[in-house]
């Protein structure tokens, strides 16, 4: 096999692979930490890439500081339709203030050092952060700002930075809405890739290369 048919099968083999990732039904794409009155609104925000009929089964699990076992845990419920996107908050009415929009479920608490796992049946798929660590001073930290996970990445069980944009921290002191924040939280915005195109394109390398052997 020539180097370059080499390079081309894995190149495809690596588009299968992250359209089957990106096909994940629920997970993890944003954190934000509020620059409201005491510090809020606190955020998660999730994305469903598939339908899902029964979302009773997931769980957010927030650990706080350097917690190696769970603060606090948020059970979901009712159902999602492929792109949707959810929020999580403890602050039902600054998180209307700053957003414009009301969020799906209240509960949950962070500041810009902890980590966040999303289960389902009891079953880590997810996460944010480094449960067991302090992310004060290090890469992921969020404090008075946010980090977003970027497009086509996750979900994955094994925190890695590079899967995501940081503001930086204090990045939306004095600010009032995200609308007219100078560091605005990206919600929303998260895009994975067409699976059925993916796989076409991916599945039509390969069978070229069967074709030619």
């Amino acid at each position: 096999m020539t180097t370059n048919l080499r390079s081309l099968l894995t190149s495809a083999a690596a588009t299968v692979a992250l359209a089957t990732s990106s096909n994940a039904a629920l997970f993890i794409t944003g954190v934000f930490d509020g620059p409201l009155s005491g510090g809020t609104p606190k955020v998660v925000e999730l994305y469903a890439s598939t339908e899902i009929a029964d979302l009773s089964t997931y769980t957010v699990d927030y650990y706080f500081n350097a917690n190696a076992t769970s603060s606090l845990t948020v059970p979901l419920s009712g159902s999602a339709a492929a792109g949707q996107y959810f929020y999580l908050t403890p602050n039902a009415t600054e998180f209307g203030d700053y957003f414009g929009f009301a969020a799906d479920y209240t509960g949950g608490s962070i500041n810009g050092d902890d980590s966040i796992v999303l289960l389902n049946s009891a079953v880590s798929v997810d996460v944010f952060g480094m449960p067991g660590t302090d992310g004060t001073g290090l890469s992921w930290e969020y404090l008075d700002g946010w980090a977003y996970r970027k497009n086509n990445t996750g979900p994955s069980t094994t925190f890695s930075d590079a899967d995501w944009i940081f503001s930086g921290i204090n990045a939306t002191d004095g600010d009032s809405t995200n609308a007219t924040s100078g560091s605005p939280f990206p919600i929303g915005t998260f895009a994975v890739p067409e699976p059925s195109i993916a796989l076409l394109s991916a599945l039509g390398v390969i069978g070229l290369v069967r074709r030619r052997r």
